[in-house]
């Protein structure tokens, strides 16, 4: 019998791997909506957090939030049937618009089947989800007109981008935590390298509800609880918490040579990506440091990058005591005595924790700073904590060329997931 070599789909695909890049921009942010807007509030120094006026906290010791204030979504999506969508389709819907009109897309349908959307949140709609079957369970459901259904599944934020925007290609909703758009990026990254989209939207979104609110609340996570100063305060030694925000960080990811073929404007390329899973809520905080760490050196490892290419680190702290602390701790470990020389900001500092989409809103200020040469600093900080020993940026923005970024972003249960992501000299 003849002998056939059989040849891994994988391995060709992992041997002939496609370079990604970004090249499109898409914010709401309780600092501004727009690129624009949003990184001239960061580099000036602003807040977006102040007491929050869409929900009735006069029960609640905690006031304060990260809301989206100034958007006119009918700009970017029209008036028909807007009243029919929630506040986070309503986000995510303006901030795709935005990342595709900066990317230059074709908006005749002609990249349909090319295109993909991957988006990360945490719990979504899912306020809409629970008054929706509250509804249900207080009325005859026969009753119930078929519009309160529209928008209150998890996807469907997704599934009202991919009809609008014509998008015909995979379309994935990721909910892993605090991580959910950092891994909704890094899917639609090893995607592209895999030659499976030529396209993808990719970001995430996250709304303020009283739900949500009182999660965090009762599980002791928000700033002010102990009746101390309420403020979002990362890597500073007063830090009792986190101050909750909302909002959507949309980016457009594109295999390079699709880019350069219609002349697109690049950003920046992803290079790497790094997870790992801590895998329970009681391990000791050095089991915590060792898996975040570890994510770091699998995002260098995949990037084909070293320790010292690092230019920046846009850090996930939140201003909550341990997970600074151990994020410190294992960017200490990692880099060594390096660390004192690699800069780090937390735009947590500004915009409040927008969970679920954070990662993509650092994604898209580390972009912002390898393009314009400057890093905001980290504001509310007064404090130091002799514990941590970063070359922290604080008191005004510092200028500096960056080649690599990373991002990293925890979630409370477990993951850490970070990115790497160079400017482009050429392609």
């Amino acid at each position: 019998m003849a002998r056939t070599n059989f040849v891994c789909p994988c391995f060709v695909g992992c041997a002939m791997k496609k370079r990604v890049v970004i090249t499109g921009l898409g914010v709401i942010s309780p600092l501004g909506c727009g690129k624009e807007f949003f990184w001239d509030n960061l580099i000036a120094g602003k807040s977006g957090i102040a007491p929050m006026t869409t929900l009735d906290l006069s029960p609640y010791t905690c006031k304060l939030g990260g809301e989206v204030r100034d958007l006119k979504p009918e700009i970017y999506l029209g008036s028909k049937g807007l009243k029919y969508l929630n506040k986070g389709t309503r986000f995510l819907g303006s901030a795709s618009k935005m990342a595709i009109d900066d990317a230059k897309l074709p908006a005749d349908g002609s990249l349909s089947e090319k295109m993909g959307i991957i988006i990360g949140s945490s719990l979504g709609n899912f306020s809409e989800t629970t008054d929706y079957f509250y509804e249900i369970i207080r009325n005859n459901p026969s009753e119930l007109s078929p519009m309160l259904s529209y928008d209150v599944a998890l996807n469907s934020s997704i599934n009202y981008v991919s009809v609008i925007f014509k998008i015909k290609g995979l379309a994935r909703t990721i909910s892993a935590g605090f991580t959910s758009s950092t891994d909704a990026i890094g899917d639609a990254f090893k995607m592209i390298q895999r030659d499976m989209a030529k396209v993808i939207v990719a970001g995430g979104v996250e709304q303020v509800s009283i739900d949500l609110y009182l999660i965090f609340y009762l599980r002791g996570l928000l700033s002010g609880l102990d009746g101390t100063r309420e403020a979002s305060l990362p890597f500073d030694k007063e830090r009792n918490g986190f101050v909750m925000a909302e909002g959507s960080c949309v980016v457009i990811l594109e295999e390079l040579q699709h880019a350069l073929d219609r002349g697109a404007h690049i950003y920046a390329e992803v290079k790497g990506l790094g997870n790992t899973f801590v895998g329970g809520k009681d391990h000791p905080a050095e089991v915590r440091v060792r898996r975040a760490e570890k994510a770091m050196h699998e995002a260098l490892e995949d990037a084909g990058a070293k320790r010292e290419d690092v230019d920046f680190i846009s850090a996930n702290a939140n201003g909550c005591k341990m997970q600074d602390a151990v994020e410190a701790k294992a960017i200490q470990s990692l880099f060594g005595a390096g660390s004192d020389r690699i800069p780090v900001s937390a735009i947590k500092s500004n915009i409040g924790e927008l969970y679920g989409t954070a990662g993509a809103a650092q994604l898209i200020s580390s972009i912002m700073s390898i393009n314009t040469g400057q890093i905001p600093h980290i504001i509310n900080h007064n404090n130091k904590d002799q514990e941590i020993n970063l070359n922290l940026i604080l008191g005004k923005p510092l200028k500096k060329e960056i080649k690599n970024a990373m991002i990293n972003t925890m979630d409370y249960d477990g993951n850490n997931s970070c990115l790497v992501i160079s400017r482009v000299d050429e392609a």
